[in-house]
């Protein structure tokens, strides 16, 4: 068995590497060891230790230190003193060390050997700091426990104010822990689930709030679930049903939300929910509305197609009828003016046939444009010439502005001579006889569009109508003896039309007997954009172009080719042929042409692999234009992708052609071009 010593020793090993400082002592007062911080607070070596009496490291002497070791061996607890110690070898009053102490009896006196303490120490300045520092620590905890109890009285009055807010509303409020299970409810929850929070407390949200799905019947997952799954606030369908303790039902909506503590972590669900039955009445009612309009909207446009299309019938034999008596109107003047009367009211039936069938037409959306480069001046002149017979016979001024760009757009030439007729033809309907109608064309003022703009001196529109003009079935005109006829539906077709073609439309007047202002804009392809500016009268037919051009026509069809070199040399310019793609990207690479009219459909390699290779392989590729009988959107779209800047279909449109070579004349001619 170990003895007293042993244990000294083993004891003194272990406390060498204590920050502490110890001594142990025997009970005679002798010391036996001192660890290294015990040496270094007191300034001596370890070696000065060992076998050195207590006494003489103290300013109390021996009998101080005997006074202590007794007080020790006595003592089963650790026992505090106050020392004095002496530092170094010197007893001088500055040499004394003012220590905190504490004996540890280590080894009690067993027969003849004495006993063995642990004499810890401290400096008194750092046991008297250490003091001060439990005593603030102390008084710390002290306002603690008082913020604590504040804290828990104003938590209390919140919760209390917590549950009289939920009791006032209007909603079903249902609170969960972070395990989903209820811990408060609402009077209103109460009532809808017809469960009591007594009852529900504790329970799994689950078994309290059984939801379905209105049309299926079929459980919907619990909000609360999906709220704790993914932390955030979710909100079910309003098409959900909530069946109560008793069985019964009712549509309700509802949402859940997290709840969490001061550190973000979840901590439980806040569940609203509202009996959803009254409103769901009115949706339903809604609903039935919703569809009989809509039926009573099909209905509508189904009598004005059948209209349009009944009126069509009688309208052939009566312009039959009017060319036989043509041969006769020279000889009875009676008969030539009841003839040119019922013309003109055939041509405004027509007009107003024409009118309910496109409305028809847009109300299902069934107008589909056939889009091809077409010169504008070429649409206004057809939309000019439908309306001048008019304006003559009522003796109104209608003058066009030449002064404009070549522009080409990208339409429906047909669709587009409609807009600018159904325009003028307005202009000239609402003007006085001897009346004034301008159409101005040009570009806008970034040249990425052209402007049209219908000017009158008519009877304008008034400011309150302003806003509905473009709506179906409104007129400026709404006197009762209708004078000037009309469904009502044309600039609904207007801004239809050009609105499909991606330009916008608008209607400006000053008021009743200020006239109308029309303004039409419609965007610019982008083979269109004339770097030069004006160009003269483009209503003049005819023109040729500024600069002749050299132009590669690429078919397999001889005869196609030839009459469209023809037609090019006498519009002056130099025009050569290849009868394939191989040919014709040979031909590029040396005869360097201007703009290259290109078959799709050719032989071996097609006009689309021919476009592909001009475009990768020519720094500055021609103006290529694709000549197809294909002019579908799918067809233009494809001719695009390829690098063509322009889609004609067969026949080619002579103006749509002359006005691309025109506007291409413009571009100034490449400093690598040879002959």
């Amino acid at each position: 068995m170990p003895t007293a010593d042993a244990g000294a020793e083993a004891f003194a090993r272990y406390a060498e590497h204590l920050p502490e400082a110890l001594l142990v002592v025997d009970g005679d007062g002798t010391v036996l060891s001192a660890n290294r911080a015990a040496a270094a607070l007191l300034g001596r070596p370890a070696t000065a230790f060992p076998q050195r009496p207590l006494g003489e490291l103290m300013a109390d002497g021996a009998d101080g230190a005997a006074a202590l070791v007794r007080a020790g061996s006595r003592s089963q607890t650790p026992l505090p003193c106050a020392l004095r110690l002496l530092r170094g070898d010197a007893a001088a009053a500055e040499g004394v060390l003012h220590a905190r102490g504490e004996t540890v009896l280590l080894a009690p006196r067993d027969g003849g050997r004495p006993a063995v303490l642990v004499l810890r120490l401290a400096p008194h300045h750092r046991s008297v700091q250490q003091f001060l520092a439990l005593n603030d620590r102390i008084e710390q905890l002290g306002r603690e426990v008082a913020r604590r109890r504040a804290a828990e009285a104003q938590l209390q009055a919140y919760g209390e104010r917590l549950r009289v807010t939920l009791a006032s509303i209007g909603d079903a409020v249902i609170a969960t822990d972070a395990a989903g299970r209820v811990i408060l409810m609402n009077a209103v929850a109460q009532g809808l689930t017809g469960w009591t929070e007594d009852e529900a407390t504790g329970r799994p949200l689950g078994e309290v709030f059984v939801i379905i799905q209105e049309g299926s019947r079929l459980p919907v997952e619990n909000p609360v679930v999906k709220v704790l799954r993914e932390g955030n606030i979710v909100a079910l369908a309003n098409h959900t049903v909530l069946i109560a303790r008793d069985g019964s039902e009712r549509p309700i909506d509802d949402s859940g939300a997290p709840i969490r503590d001061a550190d973000g972590r979840l901590i439980g669900v806040v569940l609203v929910f509202r009996d959803f039955t009254e409103r769901r009445g009115l949706e339903q009612e809604l609903q039935q509305q919703a569809a009989l309009l809509v039926e009573a909207g099909h209905r509508k446009d189904e009598f004005l197609s059948m209209l349009a299309h009944e009126l069509r019938n009688p309208l052939a034999p009566m312009m039959t009828g009017l060319q036989l008596l043509q041969p006769h109107a020279l000889r009875h003047a009676e008969v030539g003016r009841v003839a040119g009367m019922m013309q003109r009211q055939l041509a405004h039936l027509t007009r107003l046939v024409d009118d309910l069938l496109d409305v028809a037409r847009l109300t299902h959306g069934k107008i589909e444009l056939r889009r091809q480069p077409v010169a504008l001046p070429q649409v206004l002149r057809q939309a000019v010439d439908m309306v001048l017979p008019l304006a003559a016979e009522r003796r109104q001024e209608l003058s066009i502005d030449g002064a404009t760009l070549s522009a080409v757009v990208d339409a429906d030439t047909t669709r587009l001579v409609q807009v600018f007729a159904n325009l003028l033809s307005n202009a000239v309907k609402f003007t006085p006889d001897g009346g004034h109608i301008s159409l101005h064309a040009g570009l806008a003022a970034d040249g990425s569009a052209v402007n049209v703009i219908v000017r009158d001196d008519g009877i304008g529109i008034d400011a309150t109508l302003l806003p509905q003009v473009f709506d179906l079935f409104v007129q400026a005109d709404r006197s009762l003896d209708r004078s000037q006829g009309g469904l009502g539906i044309g600039l609904s077709v207007v801004r239809t039309i050009v609105e499909l073609h991606g330009g916008r439309v608008a209607i400006h007047s000053r008021g009743h007997g200020e006239g109308t202002e029309v303004h039409v804009e419609l965007p610019l392809p982008s083979f269109a954009h004339s770097p030069t500016g004006h160009r003269g009268d483009e209503f003049a037919q005819g023109s040729a172009s500024p600069l002749p051009l050299k132009v590669l026509v690429v078919d397999d069809n001889q005869d196609a080719v030839e009459t469209l070199v023809e037609l090019l040399r006498h519009w002056g310019h130099d025009a050569d042929t290849a009868g394939d793609g191989p040919t014709a990207l040979t031909r590029v690479q040396h005869w360097v042409p201007d703009v290259v009219l290109l078959d799709i459909g050719l032989p071996g390699m097609s006009g689309h692999e021919v476009a592909r290779r001009l475009t990768a392989t020519s720094p500055a590729p021609p103006l290529l234009v694709a000549l197809t009988g294909y002019g579908s959107p799918a067809d233009q779209k494809a001719s695009r992708d390829v690098g063509f800047d322009a889609h004609l279909t067969k026949p080619v449109d002579l103006d749509a052609l002359q006005a691309l070579l025109m506007r291409r004349a413009e571009i100034p001619r490449r400093s690598t071009d040879a002959s």
